[in-house]
């Protein structure tokens, strides 16, 4: 297969209800002529194909699929796929409530026959009461657990059966042996078993679904950081707002001051300052003008443009962010799918089981029905509850203590490898560092008063949105002249404040020489405001990124335990390294100037050695949080970096070490739940087949086993100092 001709595909995949639908569409895809490559992910309700172009194309592919009950969409039809995920949701809860009612009035009647023997009830009563089990059995078996019959036939078909298939056939043979008991004037059924499997697999799906669908929102958060509508220039001169859609490459637009741009554009007239630190993690606006490249997303705060389009909706580097972000969560793999993995392993091993344990029976010349009660014996004490309850028992039970403790904690499929994580890569602006510049040094001009330099700065800028007015706001009051006068803002260079005969000049150097003034040499690495007034040069303010307060502490910690810290930034590297020394970071270990693309490729690289987490708060760090094996959003992160991260840290980085020991517990215990599924399925399975297990303790021992799971699960909510 010629590498030139194939083409790589992430696709959204409609319908997807659990670990073993992916697993069908998946090995469905694999087994197209002229695909190469498949890997299908229910986490993220995608998948990623690479096939040959001249020997299939993507409508083929979509009519296979479809043959199969699920549907292949494009990025652009994301909408479409979230409806359907919230009614699919819907369904579920209704399917979990039917089966928890009726499953209930089936237990009942099922435990007096179990009682029977003890003499609490007349043996003439045993038979009814078996009927009543399989009578409200009905609506279970109908209708909360159709949708596992039909997804273990499809699976059965493509030849990729997991939980769903085991599950089908374990309820099959229940309701078969126990309708045929009826049927034989006994009343010893196992309606209730089944019910048992159905409504145990439905909480397991619930809690899943928690937890999951975090590719949609990664993509829908990138593509809301750019608005919806743009001011396209008609070609007679006039303004109208229309949709971002119906603009094309080659029209113009204008972008007033305070706005959003919607498309990537080059600059054809006018100048100003914008804020890039969503896309590029700058903290200092940029002068823009004629000829330079916007990108959507970023935020135009003085002045106007005229733009012309580079780049449509669907081609904007906005949207190769999401597509880029839901590749990566399509080639995670989560603990889940070793489950449904291990699903399919046991599913020929249990099938095998049970007709040896039937057959050995007739051999035995035991007759036909107890033959069939050993093979079900076999089914029902081999049923997956306790394996398919390991992962989403730990997250759930968990998930309280992690919110108590200030950790939202969105993917298990993280944790896989957070045990391991020996290096912490930072992002910095927003991360590190507050969004506001404080006031670093105030250097007055000879003979001037220091005070004084910053009260007239302070003046000077009272209402502006330029960040430094922000930061001089944090160190000093306006007076009442603030108020007097009139500002004119050279957009990207200074203000201009005239007031009861005074001129004040505040910005920089450059644009102050301009003005006649005379202004020393400066630091030209540092963001500074100068200041002039009545033609008299009066001194320069140096500002500074601020650290958010708990940044030193929790990095002292992170050192303390014995973490590698890196610096990444799209920041210039003299910034960088400023924070980087008050930090005890190592130079080497500082990263500047790189992009989103950059920082994923950072990340990924540093992963091939060791197990990295990496913590950001911006649409620029999306990336490298999707890709990222234990990916963190911390404090006031955007709606991107929130959805794109396996955990969320509202209250900020002082929950970073919390965060890395609770995850390093919820792996430990879901392996030991994992090996507890399958220790107990190797116990059980032989002593069923030997004839030493009743279908009615294999019931008993199926639950047991599932509520060792449980136990084990619940050991999340134990606090231990070096968590905390």
């Amino acid at each position: 297969m010629a590498e030139a001709s194939l083409h790589e595909d992430v696709l959204i995949v409609e319908g997807l209800h659990c670990g073993s639908c992916a697993a069908a569409v998946e090995a469905l895809l694999k087994r197209q002529p002229g695909v190469a490559e498949a890997a299908v992910n229910f986490a993220a309700d995608s998948a990623m194909v690479r096939y040959d172009t001249t020997r299939t194309e993507l409508a083929r592919l979509q009519h296979a699929v479809a043959k199969l009950g699920y549907r292949l969409l494009s990025p652009g039809e994301e909408g479409a796929n979230a409806s359907t995920t919230e009614r699919l949701r819907r369904r579920l809860l209704i399917r979990l409530a039917v089966a928890l009612v009726f499953g209930m009035w089936c237990m009942m009647p099922a435990y007096l026959v179990y009682l029977a023997p003890l003499g609490i009830i007349e043996p003439a009563a045993t038979w009814p009461l078996a009927f009543a089990s399989g009578f409200f059995a009905l609506p279970v078996l109908l209708y909360s657990g159709a949708h596992f019959y039909r997804v273990g036939l499809r699976t059965l078909r493509v030849g990729a059966p997991g939980l769903d298939a085991l599950i089908t056939l374990a309820v099959f043979a229940a309701v078969s042996v126990s309708v045929w008991r009826l049927a034989s004037g006994h009343s010893d059924v196992y309606f209730d078993a089944a019910v048992m499997l159905i409504t145990f697999q439905l909480i397991a799906r619930f809690f899943d679904g928690r937890v999951r669908r975090r590719a949609a929102d990664v993509v829908r958060s990138y593509l809301s950081q750019a608005p919806e509508t743009a001011n396209r220039i008609r070609p007679d001169g006039r303004q109208e707002s229309v949709p971002a859609t119906d603009v094309s490459v080659g029209q113009r637009i204008r972008l007033a001051g305070g706005e959003p741009l919607a498309l990537d554009a080059s600059v054809l007239e006018g100048s100003g300052e914008v804020d890039q630190a969503l896309l590029t993690g700058e903290h200092e606006p940029c002068r823009v003008g004629p000829g330079d490249t916007l990108r959507a997303g970023c935020r135009l705060l003085t002045g106007e443009l005229e733009l012309c389009i580079t780049a449509a909706v669907g081609d904007r580097r906005i949207d190769a962010l999401a597509r880029s972000v839901r590749g990566l969560l399509s080639r995670k793999t989560a603990l889940q799918r070793l489950t449904d993995a291990l699903a399919r392993i046991l599913l020929p091993i249990i099938v095998g089981a049970a007709l040896a344990a039937a057959l050995l029976t007739l051999a035995l010349g035991l007759g036909v029905e107890q033959a069939a009660t050993r093979g079900l014996a076999v089914l029902i004490v081999a049923c997956p509850c306790a394996l398919s309850l390991a992962i989403p028992l730990v997250v759930v039970i968990g998930h309280a203590r992690m919110v108590a403790d200030g950790v939202i904690f969105r993917d298990p499929a993280a944790l896989e490898t957070a045990a391991d994580t020996h290096v912490i890569v930072f992002d910095k602006t927003g991360t590190l560092t507050t969004s506001t510049p404080r006031v670093a040094d105030v250097m007055p001009a000879s003979g001037r008063d220091p005070d004084a330099l910053l009260q007239l700065a302070v003046d000077a800028l009272t209402g502006t949105a330029h960040p430094v007015a922000n930061g001089l706001a944090a160190s000093a009051t306006p007076s009442a002249r603030a108020a007097e006068g009139q500002r004119h803002i050279d957009a990207g260079l200074g203000t201009r404040w005239e007031y009861a005969g005074h001129c004040v000049l505040a910005g920089r150097p450059a644009w102050l020489r301009q003005q006649g003034i005379e202004v020393p040499p400066t630091d030209a690495s540092r963001m500074t405001l100068h200041l002039a007034h009545n033609g008299h040069y009066q001194g320069v303010i140096a500002f500074e990124e601020a650290l958010h307060p708990d940044a030193v502490e929790t990095l002292q910690t992170l050192h303390r335990r014995g973490y590698d810290v890196y610096l990444l930034s799209g920041d210039t590297r003299s910034s960088c390294l400023r924070q980087a020394e008050r930090l005890s970071i190592a130079p080497e270990h500082v990263v500047a100037g790189v992009t989103p693309e950059a920082k994923q490729r950072f990340v990924e690289a540093l992963e091939k050695r060791r197990a990295v987490a990496f913590i950001g708060d911006g649409l620029n760090d999306g990336l490298a949080l999707a890709g990222a094996r234990l990916g963190i959003a911390a404090g006031e992160a955007s709606p991107t970096a929130r959805a794109a991260a396996a955990v969320y840290l509202p209250d900020g980085l002082s929950h970073v070490p919390t965060t890395l020991g609770l995850a390093r517990r919820a792996r430990r215990l879901m392996r030991q739940n994992l090996g507890w599924a399958i220790g107990y399925n190797a116990l059980a399975l032989p002593l069923a087949v030997a004839g030493f297990v009743h279908p009615v303790i294999a019931a008993i021992a199926m639950t047991l086993s599932s509520l060792c799971v449980l136990l084990n699960s619940l050991r999340m909510n134990v606090r231990r100092e070096a968590e905390k």
